[in-house]
Formats: structure tokens, sequence, C-alpha cells
């Protein structure tokens, strides 16, 4: 809403006076009716609530609130209620599933911070297979070491070429 437009307008309304609304809009830099519209107490304030309409999913909703609560998952639920004769589309069902479904709260996790030299982690992978831009096959075993205190990495790659016929 515009303030000044509505002080401009408050004179005229207190002086029981009816604008020149083009007058005023040029002062302001408005729409006339913009004008004429704060004049009679027609400002936008609320949209207006539409009317409440059957949807194709309420015969279905019992179902679905079953299904959730048992963590069955949109795209099943949709399937067997299609089954069932429901007539609508997937997004509504998803739409009413986020609806239902509890917010998830992730759990925190509590970073362990320790002294230098104390600890590290170490991961192995074993027969990890990779393909280069030619088609080549590319086997190899990866060593990770990660130093506790600092995060630092150190990998070491071990590349081994495999043809197969």
């Amino acid at each position: 809403m515009r303030s000044d437009v509505r002080e401009g307008v408050q004179i005229y309304i207190m002086s029981d006076i009816k604008p020149n609304f083009t007058h005023l809009a040029k002062q302001f830099d408005c729409d006339p009716r913009t004008v004429k519209r704060y004049y009679e107490n027609d400002f936008p304030s609320k949209k207006q609530e539409r009317k409440k309409r059957p949807s194709k999913l309420d015969p279905f909703r019992s179902i679905i609130q079953e299904n959730v609560s048992l963590g069955c998952s949109a795209a099943s639920i949709y399937g067997f209620i299609k089954k069932k004769g429901y007539q609508g589309k997937d997004s509504i069902v998803r739409a009413y599933c986020s609806q239902l479904r509890e917010v998830h709260v992730q759990k925190t996790t509590i970073r362990v911070e320790t002294q230098p030299g104390l600890s590290a982690q170490v991961d192995w992978k074993e027969d990890l297979v990779l393909y280069n831009r030619s088609g080549e096959r590319f086997q190899i075993n990866l060593f990770l070491y990660v130093l506790g205190f600092s995060r630092w990495d150190f990998i070491f790659i071990v590349v081994n070429v495999c043809t197969i016929f």
C-alpha cells in the first residue's frame, strides 16, 4: 500500500470533498483508479478465499494416511490408489503425502577433536573399475589415510590395466 497516496486522499476524505482523481494520480505518479480506490477505502488488503470444491483425492485420504504412517512412498501410494479407481495425477498425491509426513529432524553430529598425532582413519578400497574416454578399463585399488587433528588426507592409488577379451 502506498502511504503517500493514502495521506494525500485523507485530506479530501476529512473535508468531505470529492477530489480530481486524474490530477492526484499525476501528482503521485500512479493510475487514477488507484487514487479512486484509496478514496473509496477499497484497499487491496486480503485475497478473496476461493470456494472449497471436492477433490479427486477426497475418497482416498484415509488410505493415503494409513500408508504414509506405514512409511510408504508417494509413488507406491499413487500406484495403489490408481488401481482402486483414482483418476487424478500423481503430483496431487505427492503434495498431500508431503503434508502428512513428519518433519525429519537431522541428528547433530558431534565432532571428536583429538590431539596431534593421536588418531587417524584408514580406508582401503579394492577392485574399483574405471573407464577412460576411449573405453579402456582400469582396475584400481585405493588407500586413504585421514589425520584426526588436521583432517589432512593422504591418498595412494594403485592402477592395474586390465584387458578382457
